[in-house]
């Protein structure tokens, strides 16, 4: 096979093992071929990938994010399931940030809005794990618009998604110790969640989806912020006159976060 011109769909000559070599010729594939190639040696990749944190480190050493991420964005639907493969064994293996530097995070919210249900499950579970610990990340998950998605994947996705659908929501609050570090992503999912969640957020400072819970042990600035925000809506719902006693009513009833 020369070095100029598109790579064709049969990339079996770089699939001998896991050399460096090899994985290079993978990730040219990526690179130059045409989306039968392309598709063939994200599997291949994968599959490198899975359960190996040495070949991950190969992958990512050779420049197999980006253009992994970039299949996420030009590749056919097939394509597209073959990258999310992979990059959630790289995910997991501490490359939250160049796939986020990459520019993986709008890529993987679309797909978990648009995709798949395959495409949702493995974007939740890749969301879920650059989260992980990565407060950038985390705050950079929801101004993407994750948050609804990751909801509406718990509340109606497979059995197999509302794990690492959770998941991907407990990390955009939590650090890996689990302690509550993003007072905004809370309140936003408990706002996406519903009423009952923000007044759950601020008299107890949880968030629960159908006894599953996805914040936890919230400090008192989310606390507030969701009396506040329990508050101006209901404000809107009661007569001119009575809407002074809104906040009295709603102190008594959710706790002194007002």
């Amino acid at each position: 096979m020369g070095n100029s011109g598109k790579l064709k769909g049969n990339v079996g000559v770089f699939i001998k093992g896991s050399s460096m070599a090899e994985i290079e010729g993978l990730v040219r594939a990526l690179r130059e071929g045409d989306d039968a190639a392309k598709t063939a040696a994200a599997r291949a990749l994968g599959r490198l990938a899975c359960g190996n944190f040495y070949q991950n480190g190969l992958i990512a050493e050779a420049g197999g994010i980006a253009p992994l991420v970039q299949l996420l964005h030009v590749g056919s639907a097939g394509a597209k399931n073959e990258a999310l493969s992979t990059l959630r064994p790289l995910a997991a293996c501490g490359n939250n940030v160049p796939i986020a530097e990459a520019g993986g995070i709008p890529l993987l919210v679309e797909l978990l809005r648009d995709g798949s249900a395959r495409a949702k499950l493995d974007a939740a579970w890749v969301l879920g794990h650059l989260a992980y610990d990565n407060a950038a990340n985390a705050v950079a998950i929801a101004a993407a618009g994750g948050v609804p998605p990751l909801v509406d994947l718990l509340r109606n996705g497979s059995a197999n998604a509302e794990f690492p659908a959770s998941l991907a929501l407990r990390g955009l609050t939590r650090d890996r110790f689990g302690v509550h570090d993003n007072d905004a992503n809370a309140v936003a999912i408990a706002l996406t969640v519903g009423l009952e969640a923000l007044v759950q957020l601020a008299r107890s400072g949880d968030v629960t989806v159908d006894n599953t819970w996805i914040v936890r042990n919230a400090g008192l600035p989310a606390k507030r912020k969701a009396a506040l925000v329990v508050s101006a809506l209901l404000r809107d719902c009661v007569p001119g006159e009575k809407r002074s006693q809104v906040r009295d009513l709603i102190r008594a009833v959710i706790g002194p976060c007002l």
